[in-house]
């Protein structure tokens, strides 16, 4: 079978492997939806500013506007006294502009007149009848934003492709940006196994478990801004697990499975991969704990991507987080890479074991990463778990104090 994989692969291997195979970044189908809707998405389209921010030039501080040369060498001991001319209101522009030995009252965000290059914050003035004594000399440019200063007008404010976050929502909506054209990217979830039970079953069946993992899995991934179907939970029963996976595997893009993707002789998810074709299975094991047993394929005709994930609550998240979601970044091309570790120093030893790569969850306390004890089928430490502490196959022990690697949520 093309592209069978008999022996485990290294996380990034596979990352790299599975994207040239599969060509990616896709064309996908775009479409366009409010602001609100879109977080998490990628652009579909390059997008320009359709005008100057800010649109005139404004105040940064509370204070007058003034004539720099107006207050040349000004100081506590050597006051320059400037007449002042009026107020600006917010909300409207100058009606009035700087003159020679003029100021002019204004506000934080306020417009600039024309005529004055400066501002003086108002704690470095005093104001006696219509006369300003200016206690501060100012430069030009001093506490002002000019027109266009920060975004000019048909500048890039995404890429086609870039990621939708909050901070790009702010932008977009200061320039008027109300709706936007973001790729259409469909996953389909689906949960197997005998002993899975829906998350609201009371009381739980002796030898059972929720679908945690489905849950986990939708919220993740509309938090990427893709259409996530769930399929429900899917019984170890080879033709009813066919039916299931064909029609997700026909309505959408991507399609997890969780659960099944253990390396005993039952393990129907690995025979589902099996199936496809050009190239098919990819990846059958990885070089990772927890997720070793995770599985993926998918075709170029039509063009899908297929993951098994571990049953595990803890092993499915550290695969949704550093395999599934580093994958859906490189298939929509939205510049975000494989991974995006930031660096931190640990509160405590993190033991690891060589040859192998490790993830552990971790926390956040006094500027430090501390890692929360947890073994594969554990939900607890995820409750307070901010990112996953990566240990690489060459490293065993983290000492605490040391810099380690920590992909974040």
């Amino acid at each position: 079978m093309a592209g069978f994989v008999e022996h485990l692969t290294a996380r990034r291997e596979a990352l790299r492997r599975v994207a040239e195979a599969l060509s990616f970044p896709w064309d996908l189908p775009s479409e366009k939806k409010p602001l609100l809707e879109v977080q998490g998405g990628a652009a579909a389209r390059f997008v320009r500013a359709p005008e100057p921010v800010p649109s005139f030039d404004r105040s940064l501080r509370d204070g007058y506007a003034v004539r720099s040369v107006d207050v040349r060498g000004a100081s506590p001991s050597s006051p320059a006294f400037l007449s002042v001319k009026g107020e600006v209101p917010m909300g409207s522009l100058p009606s009035f502009s700087g003159t020679i030995g003029s100021a002019a009252a204004l506000y934080t965000g306020g417009g600039v007149p024309e005529g004055y290059d400066a501002v003086v914050m108002a704690e470095d003035t005093a104001l006696m009848g219509d006369l300003l004594e200016v206690r501060r000399a100012a430069a030009p440019g001093d506490f002002i934003v000019k027109a266009g200063e920060d975004v000019p007008a048909q500048s890039a404010v995404l890429d086609r492709g870039e990621r939708v976050s909050p901070g790009a929502s702010l932008a977009l909506a200061a320039l008027g940006i109300t709706a936007l054209e973001v790729s259409c990217l469909r996953v389909g979830i689906l949960s197997t196994g005998d002993e899975i039970v829906p998350a609201e079953t009371f009381p739980l069946p002796l030898g059972c478990v929720r679908d945690a993992n489905g849950t986990f899995l939708t919220l993740l991934f509309r938090r990427m801004g893709c259409h996530v179907t769930a399929y429900g939970i899917v019984p170890d029963v080879p033709a009813t697990l066919q039916e299931v996976f064909r029609r997700a595997e026909s309505e959408n893009d991507v399609v997890l499975l969780s659960g099944g993707s253990s390396v005993s002789t039952r393990d129907l998810c690995l025979d589902l991969l099996r199936t496809i074709s050009d190239p098919g299975l990819l990846v059958r094991g990885l070089n990772l704990s927890p997720g070793k047993p995770t599985l993926i394929g998918g075709s170029r005709t039509p063009f899908r991507l297929v993951v098994g994930l571990p049953g595990h609550p803890l092993s499915c998240a550290v695969v949704a987080l550093t395999v599934v979601v580093p994958l859906v970044h490189m298939l929509r091309g939205d510049g975000e890479g494989e991974d995006s570790p930031i660096l931190v120093r640990t509160g405590d030893d993190v033991v690891g074991r060589m040859g192998v790569e490790e993830f552990f969850p971790g926390e956040f306390r006094r500027g430090l990463v501390w890692p929360i004890p947890a073994k594969s089928g554990y939900v607890r430490a995820l409750r307070r778990c901010r990112g996953f502490i990566r240990l690489p196959e060459d490293r065993e022990t983290v000492r605490a104090g040391e810099e380690v690697e920590v992909c974040l949520w």
